[in-house]
């Protein structure tokens, strides 16, 4: 299912792009290529690792710019950024200095990873001279030391970027204007919303108690809305991190198209457990965006000890995948009518609800939709009273879509696997746990964090529970900081949890443990404001680096440790 956006603009080699008839899923790569004519932007493996896709782009006219990987970045996610391709990198018949060094050293061979070198070339000589006393080794590992070249020219390409990037060291960097400072403005002034007359107390009629089929905890929608997106906001987050632990548990290499890995890449409608989890991540990002756009702080907390059994799902846990914990799942993102056994009109629809409720027992868990009516109905209700607050429409269609994907793509998956029809799977018979097939590890789950006072054991599985716990906690920090910053750090908070996550997780399922996922106790915006909370952010990131070294023993052989690297070299340029 693509959805068309309506809502996104941004510019490509300085020209304003309106998308309002391109799939908000497809991805820019995809965009710029066939949409634009851009073909200089290679796809390769289409998952983000091998950077011949890499784009540079600028979120600020008065910032450095910072390399994207343009496979894995959704067109929704696009709004207000500047993008250049290798198309815009020389001016007119002059080359840049990046790409003439390139030429100089003859380091391509084939040239198909050579756009993406000269476009991150491009942003190591900007980052070096936007900062005083940057280590050359480190900027230009930090930007250009992910991408790939399958011709093993690495040590021109490294010899002729390098050269370049020492030539930025000394100079100032220009704050010349960008060409998107002409389309897009400052962030979003608070003044509409706080002079905006807000009674402290609004008394519903029975009338609108009825439209919104339940009674509100508040009388006052905004307040309400508040409540009910901020649930929504651990809902997701829960979610998404179940379903994380559920993909981690699945065997591989046998089944990696389950799993999603190495393809997980994202758009459309998901084909494994990952592409499922990270359409959470998109769900989330859109209930954050939205409490942002009222003001609100975002919130990433998760289900704990839930106070309103009629709204969350079920108690949050951490389980292996297995036809029990699927079937929570089909029920959760299942539409009323979809497990309603009075409303099957076939035989085999009749047979699937039979069969769910026999393997659920008789617990019935909540369905995720019924919360996003609510707050479809109260987002309407606070509409009537100030209609100018925020673009309704907008949030309305965005509330829309993601009930929809629950209801259809997540249901259709999750059912997928119950049935034993998913093309991974040979059979429904595989789900019996004897079965010598079975997709899942059955795993255990110990937390990663150490009793107060105790240093954490310079062993394999406590170091990777630890240093996975530092990368969930880093995803949640990006995050946190990219809903305040227009969705900047959203690359990067995908980088980690698909690249190291992934890879300690996976380690410690083939020795029968399960990655803790434990909650960060100070939270993740302790600070005072945005800039403490970005700086602190990259002294999360210095705790990985630290871990890395600490426990280099013991890291699986796929394990990044240039990702929080560059993570924090694209921090260190936005603060």
């Amino acid at each position: 299912m693509l959805r068309k956006t309506t809502d996104v603009s941004l510019v490509i080699n300085g020209e304003l792009h309106d998308l309002g008839d391109a799939p908000a899923d497809m991805h820019l790569a995809h965009y710029l290529r066939e949409v634009v004519g851009l073909t200089g932007t290679r796809i390769g493996c289409s998952i983000g690792e091998c950077r011949a896709c890499t784009v540079l782009v600028r979120h600020s006219p008065t910032e450095p710019p910072t390399t994207k990987q343009s496979c894995m970045i959704s067109l929704r996610h696009v709004n207000g950024w500047e993008v250049t391709t290798i198309e815009g990198v020389a001016a007119g018949e002059q080359l840049h200095p990046i790409q003439d060094a390139i030429l100089h050293h003859d380091a391509m061979q084939c040239g198909f990873c050579s756009a993406g070198f000269v476009l991150a070339g491009v942003v190591a000589c900007e980052q070096m001279a936007s900062l005083e006393g940057q280590d050359l080794d480190t900027v230009v590992e930090a930007v250009t030391g992910h991408n790939l070249c399958r011709c093993t020219g690495y040590a021109r390409y490294r010899s002729a970027i390098t050269q370049v990037v020492a030539s930025y060291a000394k100079k100032k960097s220009l704050d010349t204007p960008s060409s998107i400072s002409a389309h897009f403005g400052a962030a979003v002034s608070r003044d509409r919303f706080l002079s905006t007359e807000m009674p402290l107390r609004e008394t519903l009629s029975s009338d609108t108690q009825d439209a919104l089929r339940y009674v509100p905890l508040f009388d006052n929608p905004l307040l309400e809305l508040i409540r009910l997106l901020r649930d929504a906001a651990e809902i997701e987050h829960s979610l998404l991190v179940q379903y994380l632990f559920a993909a981690f548990s699945i065997k591989t290499p046998q089944y990696a198209a389950l799993a999603g890995w190495p393809s997980h890449r994202y758009g459309g409608r998901p084909l494994h457990v990952l592409g499922v989890a990270i359409e959470e991540m998109v769900h989330l990002d859109v209930v954050n965006n939205l409490l942002f756009a009222l003001g609100v702080a975002p919130h990433l907390g998760r289900q704990q000890f839930p106070y309103e059994q009629e709204i969350y799902p079920f108690d949050f846990k951490l389980e292996a995948l297995s036809l029990e914990t699927i079937a929570k799942y089909v029920y959760v993102e299942a539409s009323a009518r979809a497990v309603d056994p009075d409303a099957q009109t076939n035989e085999e629809d009749k047979l699937f609800v039979e069969r769910l409720y026999k393997v659920l027992g008789t617990t019935r868990p909540n369905r995720v939709g019924s919360l996003y009516h609510k707050i479809e109905a109260v987002l309407d209700q606070l509409r009537m009273r100030h209609p100018r607050l925020i673009d309704f429409g907008l949030w309305q269609r965005r509330l829309e879509e993601v009930r929809e994907e629950g209801e259809s793509e997540h249901f259709e998956f999750f059912r997928s696997l119950f049935d034993g029809t998913h093309p991974a799977l040979p059979g429904l018979e595989v789900w019996d746990p004897a079965n010598r097939d079975y997709p899942a590890f059955k795993l255990f789950v110990t937390s990663g964090l150490p009793l107060t006072g105790e240093p954490i054991p310079h062993h394999k599985h406590p170091a990777l529970r630890h240093l996975g716990n530092l990368h969930y906690w880093i995803v949640c920090m990006l995050l946190d900081q990219s809903y305040r910053r227009g969705g900047r750090f959203h690359n990067a908070a995908r980088r980690h949890m698909t690249g190291p996550l992934r890879s300690l997780a996976t380690e410690l399922a083939r020795d029968g443990e399960g990655m803790p996922f434990d909650v960060l106790p100070s939270g993740y915006a302790p600070g005072a404001d945005t800039l403490v909370n970005l700086q602190l952010t990259m002294s999360m990131l210095g705790e990985i680096a630290f871990a890395e070294k600490r426990f280099a023993a013991f890291l699986p052989f796929d394990y990044s440790t240039r990702c929080a690297l560059e993570t924090t070299q694209e921090l260190r340029m936005t603060s």
